[in-house]
């Protein structure tokens, strides 16, 4: 039968299977869940059963769909719910529970329990349904070494998605398949039930290919260290390109120094090919260093080098990087020292060797000075703070104590220490300490009390701000206020205010570098805070030194402005601050007439008020 009718025929069989199975179907079913087992026509399906109460549960398993003619499927039961043990009989009376090697139809299942309870199952084995691809589009490679083919499959007929796609080369689940070399491949499609097909194809080249061998010469010593690299082309299509790594184009490359090159050659046909080469430098010489002796001590010159070459062609000659000539080095400070040996054929081996010292041995003297204030008594002690080195430490002072870090002496003058470590490396430190003289302190500090702002009176007043202002000898680093109320500051120069009246005594205690102190103190009278305003109504400005100036009489007053007008509201005279005369009764330095004039004050109080006053005078003559 041709192709075309084995299609027609296997569609017709299919329509009718598909007719009859609708047309044998109950009215009544129960619900069922399908899904992919992974196997060739291998699916899963639960179904409940029609009794009412719905005790027994069925799940359905096998291969429950064919994949061709000669295939056969099987059902496997799982019974759940219900009274142990069930009882089977399908429709053709068998009573197993689970039937094997079926032909595709519909299979209908009795199922009862011990109490009596039934259910039914109708489960379908799928007939065979016809899976059909071809290749689509087969696209080969231009060239033997390129990988540019491709080729698509095509399914034409099939049970529908999804499908599974395998290459032979890897690729998966696409029906098109890029960037192949020339070769055999395959591709298998896989239907849901696990019913397969499978196209096998070539891709051809294009063109022949062609080889490449090469001659390498890698670099001696003899010849400037330089190598080279020679090809030789079978096959292809003529004329041939190269394109170098190192920019050169031509076939055979030379004086190369060691590395690796790469080049790409392709041929008239359009294909190519990339290799790639490694040219090396001889490694014949083998130099060891036998003997490295370090410095003991920080700074010493006591390093020494001894190394040994092998291999390569005598003599040997040795370059180091401090000009010696010589296999061995001695008499060394600490440092790196290169070195450079070469064969008599030219071949040259370098070494890097580093002469070690220990960490710097360093003694550090401190001292501290304890001075009795009451009777000037001074006593001195010293201490050394040991660095580096390798312990343990012998210590010797210049005043004859030994293994102590710590003296005490009660003399000025320089005291000298001696530190060796265990390996016998020395450092001498040496400090000149001084004694205080006069030691006495009293009468070097003073202080002396002012208003912030500029009053009226001398007394001071409850909220009144002073300043303390102190003299203190330069020996001095620490002082502190006591302000006799309660109060206290460590200011150099506070600015305090008292909140209540009364007399208070103000200390101020000042300490030198050795913890001694010297204090001073001052009685202090606060008055009760007094604050009034007394404005003349008239003056007599006629120069007999008697009531020649009209100014206010203010107490308790910190800031004060006057400004007097005429009638007209011409502005005459301004006074602002407490320390003016007031005003005089001249107008741009002449004399007024005698009249009423009209007077503007405003004033701060101590406590902080704003109080404004105006009104008029009378200048008498």
């Amino acid at each position: 039968m041709p192709f075309g009718g084995k299609i027609a025929y296997l569609l017709f069989s299919l329509l009718i299977f598909q007719v009859g199975f609708a047309l044998a179907l109950p009215k009544v079913w129960g619900s069922y869940s399908a899904s992919n087992h992974g196997l060739g026509g291998y699916t899963f399906i639960e179904g409940s059963g029609i009794s009412a109460e719905g005790q027994l549960t069925v799940k359905v398993s096998g291969k429950l769909a064919l994949c061709h003619h000669l295939d056969r499927g099987h059902i496997i039961l799982e019974v759940s719910g219900g009274a142990a043990p069930y009882m089977f009989t399908w429709n053709n009376l068998e009573k197993v529970q689970n039937r094997y090697n079926l032909y595709a139809g519909t299979y209908t299942v009795f199922i009862k329990d011990s109490n009596g309870k039934e259910h039914e199952e109708r489960i379908i084995i799928q007939p065979p349904f016809p899976l059909i691809i071809e290749m689509g589009a087969l696209e080969h490679a231009t060239c033997a070494n390129n990988v540019d083919g491709s080729a698509k499959v095509d399914i034409k007929f099939g049970r529908g998605e999804p499908y599974k796609i395998e290459w032979s080369h890897g690729l998966t689940n696409e029906l098109e398949a890029n960037n192949l070399e020339p070769g055999t491949y395959s591709v298998r499609v896989i239907d849901m039930y696990n019913c397969d097909a499978t196209l096998s194809f070539e891709i051809k080249s294009g063109a022949d290919s062609f080889e490449v061998s090469e001659n390498l010469k890698q670099i001696s010593c003899s010849d400037n260290g330089l190598g080279a690299i020679s090809l030789q082309i079978s096959g292809g299509t003529a004329p041939f390109s190269y394109q170098w790594s190192n920019g050169n184009t031509t076939k055979d490359i030379d004086n190369l120094e060691a590395g690796s090159y790469e080049v790409t050659i392709k041929d008239g046909a359009g294909c190519s090919i990339t290799k790639s080469f490694e040219i090396q430098s001889p490694s014949s010489i083998e130099l060891s260093v036998r003997r490295i002796k370090h410095n003991q001590c920080f700074g010493s010159n006591e390093g020494e080098i001894d190394v040994e070459v092998k291999g390569g062609l005598e003599p040997y000659t040795f370059l180091w990087n401090n000009g010696s000539s010589s296999n061995n080095l001695k008499n060394l400070p600490s440092g790196t020292y290169s070195l450079k040996v070469k064969d008599a054929n030219g071949c040259e081996i370098s070494s890097v060797i580093e002469i070690e010292q220990p960490s710097k041995l360093s003694a550090k003297i401190e001292s501290a000075i304890d001075v009795n204030c009451e009777n000037g008594e001074a006593k001195g002690f010293a201490w050394v703070r040991i660095e580096g080195g390798k312990s343990p430490y012998t210590i010797n002072w210049s005043n004859g104590v030994t293994d102590k870090n710590e003296i005490e002496f009660d003399q000025p003058g320089e005291y000298e220490v001696e530190v060796v470590d265990s390996i016998g490396c020395m450092t001498k430190e040496k400090i000149r300490i001084e004694f205080p003289f006069d030691n006495s302190i009293a009468g070097r500090i003073d202080f002396n009390v002012r208003k912030l702002s500029i009053s009226s009176e001398s007394e001071v007043q409850v909220l009144e701000p002073l300043v303390f202002e102190s003299e203190i000898a330069e020996d001095f680093i620490a002082w502190e206020w006591d302000f006799g109320d309660g109060a206290s500051a460590s200011e150099r120069d506070p600015v305090y205010v008292f909140k209540k009246p009364g007399e208070f005594d103000v200390v101020l205690r000042a300490y030198d570098i050795y913890g001694c102190s010297s204090v001073q103190s001052k009685s202090i009278r606060v008055l009760e805070k007094d604050e009034w305003v007394t404005i003349p109504n008239a003056f007599t400005p006629n120069g007999d030194g008697l009531n020649d100036h009209f100014i206010p009489v203010l107490k308790g007053v910190v800031s004060f402005e006057m400004n007097i007008f005429n009638h007209w509201g011409e502005h005459l005279y301004t006074q602002q601050g407490l320390e003016g005369k007031g005003w005089d009764g001249t107008y741009k330095g002449k004399l007024l007439p005698t009249g009423n004039y009209v007077y503007k004050i405003l004033f701060t109080t101590i406590s902080g008020e704003s109080m404004q006053k105006a009104g008029t005078l009378t200048i008498v003559r």
